[in-house]
């Protein structure tokens, strides 16, 4: 099994020799103004168009790749799959050709903002609705792909650009479908090769199952960057891809609520169930994976948060109590000290208060009275204390009719 793509996101200034050098011209129409970034399979460049204004994004496949069958067919693939998905949400492809060297490259809009990776890297929870708004533009994106019959499979934050637009300070571009399935296309490859990213990639992916891979797929992967957004860390970690893979297929990562205390249950719910190790599972789609986060964003935004749970209820200050005296055509008023008179209770109280201690001290008398019973019968039946018992109870027989006797006398002669 090979892992492809593991380092694919890592998108960074380029240090090492470059493709097309500053000024090269791409078939008389893209001019190469600087290296902008590069990933696993290819690099970018801004360009800029000879003959109109404005600039584009120019992807060139690896000089390394060029002379592999299949990653230019995937590279062809990734530039038919795009430039049929119109979708403001999805990055547009205007252009693909092969340069004069025969390296091929494909032409794309310029995005001006940040990848989502930047943001998951930062190591801590985006604020829900912010994150709710991204997961659902996303979802849009991914549900225009879905309704072609393509499903992504490399979905993760670095293929997730956040542009700054007047509209919105989020502004979701999804790239990067180059490792796409698409319904209406032949397979690539047809081995045990596994395609995508181990952290967000679904098990039914990384188990290989590729007649189980659908549109329930990605959104196993937008759960997992929901769970990166919520809480500021990724479901599944580990120290190598395979250690990771295991993960992914065997294990249940904690639920965001347990991570984020201040995440409602019914977010961190809404999460896990998208991230169901079964396809089934999941939500029937993204839109209503999307759709169910959101609400449950809205819905704790209402709920009172645990500390004004626990804060003491706020009174109301009670009022002045204004005395008035009236004197002739004078009045003034003046504000004194409410009082209260404390009345003496009345009969139905005393009652009231009777009956309450009787049926509060009855069990407990009733309690005492079987447990003197039980230690009189225990000291009564003990072989150890028969004896003495007996002796006990027989002096204080004698010493009753004494007394008795006693009594009796004095009331003969009182008569």
């Amino acid at each position: 099994m090979v892992l492809e793509n593991e380092e694919g996101g890592r998108r960074g200034v380029i240090a090492g020799p470059s493709a097309f050098a500053a000024g090269t011209v791409l078939k008389e129409t893209y001019r190469i103004v600087r290296p902008l970034a590069e990933g696993g399979c290819g690099e970018v460049y801004l360009a800029a168009h000879t003959r109109l204004p404005g600039t584009f994004a120019v992807k060139v496949l690896n000089s390394s790749l060029v002379r592999d069958p299949e990653a230019l067919a995937r590279f062809r693939q990734e530039a038919e799959i795009t430039s049929t998905l119109r979708h403001p949400h999805i990055v547009h492809v205007v252009d693909f050709n092969v340069a004069d060297g025969g390296v091929p490259y494909l032409v794309m809009e310029m995005l001006e903002g940040r990848p989502l990776a930047e943001l998951v890297r930062a190591g801590a929870p985006v604020e829900p609705h912010r994150a709710a708004n991204i997961v659902e533009q996303i979802a849009q994106a991914l549900h225009a792909a879905h309704e072609r019959g393509v499903v992504h499979r490399d979905l993760k934050p670095d293929n997730v650009m956040l542009l700054a637009t007047g509209a919105a300070e989020d502004f979701v571009k999804v790239l990067d479908f180059g490792i796409s399935q698409a319904s209406w296309r032949t397979r690539l490859t047809q081995n045990d090769r596994v395609s995508g990213t181990p952290q967000y990639m679904a098990p039914e992916q990384a188990c290989g199952l590729r007649e189980r891979i659908d549109h329930r797929t990605d959104q196993f992967s937008l759960a997992a960057i929901a769970y990166a957004l919520f809480t500021g860390r990724e479901p599944f970690s580990g120290d190598d891809p395979i250690a990771v893979l295991f993960q992914v297929v065997h294990r249940v990562p904690p639920a965001p609520s347990e991570i984020n205390r201040t995440l409602e249950d019914a977010v961190s719910d809404v999460i896990v169930r998208g991230l169901s190790k079964a396809p089934d599972d999941r939500y029937p789609d993204v839109l209503d994976f999307a759709a169910a986060l959101r609400d449950a964003v809205q819905a704790a935004a209402v709920i009172p948060s645990e500390d004004e749970r626990d804060a003491p209820p706020v009174r109301a200050a009670a009022p002045d109590v204004a005395a008035a005296r009236i004197s002739g055509d004078d009045t003034s008023t003046a504000a004194v000290e409410p009082s209260y008179e404390v009345l003496p209770p009345g009969r139905e109280t005393k009652r009231l208060i009777r009956r309450m201690r009787w049926r509060t001290r009855t069990p407990r008398r009733i309690v005492l009275v079987t447990l003197v019973a039980a230690l009189a019968a225990l000291a009564w039946l003990h072989p150890s204390t028969i004896a003495p018992t007996r002796v006990a109870w027989q002096r204080i027989e004698h010493g009753t009719q004494g007394l008795l006797g006693r009594a009796t006398t004095f009331l003969s002669r009182v008569r």
